[in-house]
This record gives structure tokens, sequence and C-alpha cells, in this order.
């Protein structure tokens, strides 16, 4: 069983132009989501997944390991996928993707995020998911998640999930971290076979076409402080979180 990790990363974000060449500290942010991922004990091989030729260039100049893919993709899930049709795979290889927007991954978080792909042989999709306070909470940049007694989502949005109108008990929010492992046969069916729900095109969330399809997605609460960058405070934010970070003292400059 082969666990490649395939971060999607394209210019053309209508929130951020160009963030994946977006710099934090001594490093770019596909950088930083490339080399962290490398780290890694647990995968065997690490790629980006890009459609842009500057991105290429970059790429060839930092020594990065790239797969180009088809320009008109938009999905996240559907470029890696593209991409590992390039791959020789088995079924049962485990494609982790990490959004390219994720620049404080961690080697523990991928370990974490695959643990439930190793032991359940029945699932087919996991994630990563993190406990937020009330101004993440109603954040849209943040997608909510909902999970059952075996934490399975049972749902995902942008809006503020649970409800705070009507609470008896106040519950943990948590929000989805974008490291998600498939099963490589379920990766390239999802995105070739399983046709989009009206769930997924409304709150723009991949994630609910397999939910909405009757799949388990399986959630891991991960304890690692993280926030992905879709704006420049994003960024700043980021940037003020890494200068303390343990993994980056490893790599930085």
């Amino acid at each position: 069983m082969k666990k490649i990790v395939g971060i999607p990363a394209r210019l053309g974000s209508s929130r951020y132009p160009k963030k994946p060449l977006c710099k934090i500290l001594d490093f770019t942010m596909i950088e930083h989501c490339y080399i962290r991922s490398k780290l890694s004990k647990d995968v065997d091989d690490v790629f980006v997944a890009i459609c842009d030729e500057e991105l290429k260039d970059f790429c060839i100049k930092k020594h990065i390991k790239y797969i180009m893919t088809d320009p008109n993709i938009q999905r996240p899930s559907l470029r890696v996928s593209a991409a590992c049709e390039k791959l020789n795979l088995n079924d049962e290889d485990i494609i982790i993707v990490v959004q390219g927007d994720e620049p404080l991954v961690t080697p523990d978080m991928i370990s974490l995020s695959i643990k439930p792909l190793i032991i359940d042989k029945t699932l087919n999709v996991s994630n990563l998911c993190y406990e937020i306070n009330e101004v993440e909470m109603r954040d849209p940049n943040e997608i909510k998640v909902v999970m059952d007694n075996e934490f399975n989502a049972l749902y995902m949005s942008r809006s503020p999930i649970p409800s705070v109108d009507h609470e008896e008990i106040r519950q943990k929010w948590y929000k989805q971290v974008c490291i998600m492992p498939f099963k490589w046969k379920f990766l390239y069916d999802f995105n070739t076979k399983l046709p989009k729900t009206s769930l997924e095109l409304q709150e723009s969330i991949e994630m609910l076409r397999a939910i909405q399809h009757g799949y388990k997605v399986r959630m891991v609460i991960s304890e690692k402080k993280t926030k992905s960058v879709d704006c420049e405070q994003d960024r700043l934010d980021v940037e003020r979180l890494m200068r303390d970070d343990n993994f980056y003292k490893t790599y930085k400059k």
C-alpha cells in the first residue's frame, strides 16, 4: 500500500490570486506545503498538481516534484486525481490530498489522517478537523463540520453549525482541515463517476458529495492549530504562527 501526498495548487484563485507563491517568512506557501509534507515518515512520495507555466517554472527552480493537469479543473481533489492517473497506482493505495493553502500542515497531521483508512478497510475517505472558537465558527471561509458518535461527518457548511439559536448545552465547534486521504479507487470514482450533488454545489464543499451519496467520511480530531490562507490577513496570521512553529525551525533558512 503506497501513501502519496498530492498538493493541488493554481494561480487563478478568485479570492487570493497567485496565493501559492505568496511569501510566508522565508518561503512561498507552496514550498511550505511541499517541504512539510515530505517531512512525514509515513508517506512514500509527494507531488504538487499544477496547471500554470509560472508554477511549473517555479517548481523546476526549487526542485519540487510536479505533475501538470488541465487548467480547466477547478476542484482540488479532481486536480490531484487527474495527476494520479499518470502514476502506477493500486486500488488500495492512499492518496492524501493536502490543500495548497495549508502551510501549517505537519507530518503528525498526515500520519493521524491516514490511520482510519489503515485500521478500517471499509472506509474510503477521511478528513482532519480542529476545534475552533466562536469567531472562526462565524467565518464563512472556514468549513464547519458536525459528526455522529463514531466521528463520521453528518454535514459540512460555511455557515455556523451547530446552531446556537436554541442551544440547551454548548457543544464544541469543529472546522474541516483540508488534509483528506482517499483510497485511490474511490478518489478516481469520486471524480469520474459520482455525480455532483445539490448540497455540494450549494455550499461549494466537495466532501458533501460523498456524504450526500451515503459514503462515510471519517473525521479525525487534530490537536495541532492550523489555518488556511484565503486572503492577505490569513497570510499575516499564518506568518505569525509560523514564527513559533517547531517544524519550521527544522528547515528555515
